[in-house]
């Protein structure tokens, strides 16, 4: 019985344990690799930047059923914003990327509004047909987003001891910046809040007879993944140096698609799995065959054939098979208790 407490306790630790080597790797990467000036930004900085922007559509899907495709939009919103104070007004970066965060999360919360009292395909089409429409406006809007040319430069910052123009400066910040927008997303999952967000997405006619507003927490959840795909905006028109209309492209939408798909979309950290794999391929696939695109979707394909739960899956398909081997040498009462209901933990947290 001890032994198999022992084993259930490793097991449940398996994620933790691929999370943080992975965050490991992260941090010694600039040290990894030869050629620090084309791996950083092409590889490190774009994956982090994604899979953010990926993360934030992953927050939705996960904890409220949503599939947004609106969060490339909201970036894109963001990016300008940041663009338009320091290229047209000439300011800061600080005032910048706070303009350029609040305006999408303002944005976020207006999609929200729209598209929040929909679900399923109905949702995903409405934030598709929002972000075309915004695509359309920005590639001909010379007056604030210069149309077609964008604007540019956008220029990082220097802060003395901090200097975002060093390469690996800017990549360590981007990778803390990553680190935090991830703590944060698990932070609000974890709380009454996401409990509320969970029960919302099982039973939402169970949970407007208990009396909540599903509509409200359908918008704050929204709301709260423009935040956090705000914040990749901002990274991402650092590490571009400019804005312009392919930053909200139908492409760019598919791209962030992909890597939620490909890291795991019920996985928070799993995007930037799935983000590394999709630089990678768009870096190097070309210099392998002019049919690159054949090939990255032949990957892409073989990835969800043997692990359809993402990258992410492999730890949980991991952890399930050390609990059938253990399952299948122990005794029926050695069986895990039952995890209690989402609507349970709601009710207890409601009640403290």
């Amino acid at each position: 019985m001890a032994g198999a407490v022992r084993t259930r306790r490793w097991t449940r630790r398996i994620p933790l344990v691929i999370g943080l080597v992975a965050l490991g790797v992260a941090i010694a990467f600039p040290y990894l690799v030869d050629r620090p000036r084309f791996w950083l930004p092409n590889i490190g900085v774009r994956s982090i930047w994604l899979g953010i922007i990926a993360m934030s559509l992953v927050f939705l899907n996960r904890y409220v059923g949503l599939l947004s495709l609106a969060q490339v939009t909201v970036a894109g919103i963001s990016a300008y914003g940041v663009g338009y104070v320091m290229v047209t007004l000439e300011q800061d970066f600080l005032l910048g990327a706070l303009v350029g965060i609040l305006a999408g999360t303002v944005a976020a919360f207006l999609i929200a509004l729209i598209a929040a009292r929909t679900r399923a395909i109905y949702f995903l089409m409405i934030t598709l047909a929002i972000g075309q429409v915004f695509y359309s406006w920005a590639s001909q809007a010379i007056e604030v987003t210069n149309a077609r040319r964008g604007l540019a430069p956008v220029l990082k910052p220097d802060w003395g001891v901090v200097n975002l123009n060093d390469i690996t400066t800017f990549y360590y910040f981007a990778l803390a910046v990553g680190v935090l927008c991830y703590l944060l997303c698990r932070y609000v999952g974890a709380s009454t809040f996401g409990l509320t967000l969970q029960g919302v997405r099982d039973s939402p006619d169970r949970m407007k007879a208990l009396g909540y507003n599903v509509n409200a927490y359908r918008i704050a959840a929204t709301t709260f993944a423009g935040f956090i795909a705000s914040v990749g905006g901002v990274l991402l028109v650092l590490d571009r140096a400019q804005v312009d209309p392919d930053v909200v492209s139908l492409g760019s939408t598919l791209d962030v698609l992909v890597v939620a798909v490909v890291g795991g979309i019920g996985s928070l950290g799993g995007v930037f799995a799935g983000a590394v794999v999709l630089t990678l391929l768009s870096n190097f696939a070309q210099n392998l065959t002019d049919r690159y695109m054949t090939l990255t979707g032949l990957v892409f394909i073989l990835i969800l054939l043997f692990a359809p739960s993402g990258l992410a899956g492999i730890g949980r398909q991991v952890k399930r098979f050390v609990d059938r081997r253990r399952a299948a040498g122990a005794g029926p009462s050695e069986e895990p208790p039952t995890a209690p209901s989402t609507e349970h933990a709601i009710t207890e947290g409601k009640q403290r």
